[in-house]
This record gives C-alpha cells, sequence and structure tokens, in this order.
C-alpha cells in the first residue's frame, strides 16, 4: 500500500454535500477513475480515507485535504481519471506521497478565510477595539452542550480585506482542529455582539486555507 495526501477544492452547489456523503462520493470517484483503494479489515470493510478537517455544509474552500491509501504508485494519468469523474463542484489541485516528516492531518492547528458580510458600516478602528476586549465572551455549541466561551484566545487575525457591495470583505485566521475549532460565524456573532451598532443580514464563508502549527499548509 501507499499512502498518499490530496488537497481539493469545495465550491458551488457542492458546499452542500455533507461530510459523510464526501466520504462516500470520494470512495465512488476513485473506483470510477480505477484507482484501486486499500480497505480495513473485519465484518464491514472500509476504504482508507481520511479528511483533515471537515467543512461545515454550506462553506466553499480552495484547500481541502485528505489522505487515502492505495494499493499502488500513482501517476498522472490517475491524477486525470480522478478529476474527470470528479461532480461539478469538486476538483483536486493537487496529489503528493505521505513521506516520513510530512504533518500529519491531526497536526492542523489554524485556518484562514474569506467572509463576505452583507453588513452596517465597519471600520478598522472597529475590529481593533473588538479585539481589545479583555474577553469575548460567546454561546458556543459542543456535541455535548452549549455554554459561554471566551473565544479571543482562537483569533489570530482578523482584518478588513475590502468591500463588497452591501458590506465587506473579512480575513480571519482562526483556529482549527481537535484541541480548538472555531467557526467564522461564531466570529460574527461575537462582532454583533460587542461592537455597537454593527448587524450582519447575511454573510458567505470561504476556506483559503489549512495550517499545521508552524503556519504552514499541509502539501
Amino acid at each position: 500500500m501507499i499512502k498518499y495526501r490530496f488537497c481539493y477544492a469545495k465550491y458551488g452547489d457542492a458546499k452542500y454535500v455533507s461530510h459523510l456523503d464526501l466520504i462516500r462520493l470520494f470512495s465512488r470517484v476513485f473506483k470510477r477513475a480505477g484507482v484501486p483503494l486499500t480497505y480495513s479489515e473485519g465484518f464491514n470493510p472500509h476504504p482508507k480515507l481520511a479528511i483533515g478537517l471537515p467543512l461545515s455544509v454550506g462553506v466553499t474552500s480552495e484547500c481541502e485535504y485528505m489522505d487515502a491509501e492505495t494499493e499502488r504508485q500513482l501517476t498522472k494519468e490517475d491524477f486525470e481519471a480522478l478529476n474527470r469523474n470528479m461532480p461539478i463542484g469538486l476538483h483536486f489541485n493537487g496529489m503528493g506521497e505521505r513521506v516520513i516528516g510530512m504533518k500529519k492531518l491531526a497536526d492542523i492547528r489554524y485556518a484562514t478565510y474569506r467572509v463576505t458580510a452583507s453588513c452596517t458600516k465597519l471600520s478598522d478602528a472597529d475590529l481593533e477595539t473588538f479585539l481589545g476586549q479583555e474577553t469575548l465572551m460567546i454561546e458556543k455549541k459542543t456535541k455535548r452542550k452549549t455554554e459561554e466561551t471566551d473565544i479571543l484566545p482562537d483569533i489570530t487575525g482578523l482584518s478588513i480585506e475590502g468591500e463588497s457591495d452591501d458590506g465587506v470583505i473579512l480575513s480571519m485566521v482562526l483556529s482549527a482542529g481537535a484541541s480548538a475549532n472555531l467557526k467564522p460565524d461564531l466570529v460574527l456573532s461575537a462582532m454583533e455582539k460587542y461592537i455597537e451598532g454593527f448587524s450582519v443580514s447575511d454573510y458567505d464563508i470561504h476556506r483559503v486555507s489549512i495550517l499545521g502549527s508552524d503556519g504552514r499548509r499541509m502539501l
């Protein structure tokens, strides 16, 4: 078996495909492309595929990562065949064999986002005041409960990238991964709570990159 890491983009209507459906979809894509995956043993064998940081439904991305094990070395032709069999809205951007020393998907620590928000006026000074708070307490849901959480330590970067037709384009660098994971919509909720007069009527979230603890990409 040979271990590979794939980078893929998810856009358009594909943003509504759930994490579990995506795993099943990739299994079919590999089969149709003639790329043999290895399978687990036991009563219910499943292909050895792992997605690094599940993307929320409704969010687009240009930088998702998936690890897969194949029964043989892959070629450029295999990579092209995989993309030919991908549905509209999904596309492999890159592929590399996993070698000794390569970061594991469990090493993901940050994600960067571009958030286009339809909102009231927002200035750099507003963001400076927002990030200057001692704490940013907001209700955060987990699998088991909802509790007040200080999200300030999980915001590494927040700035205005530009203007949209009826609002702003924000750049966010947030904690991501198993140890801490902050979603952009929660940051927007905190901004509505702490920035006087600020409100959001609609927004679009796009993930730009996924980074390890060293701030570098995973492939």
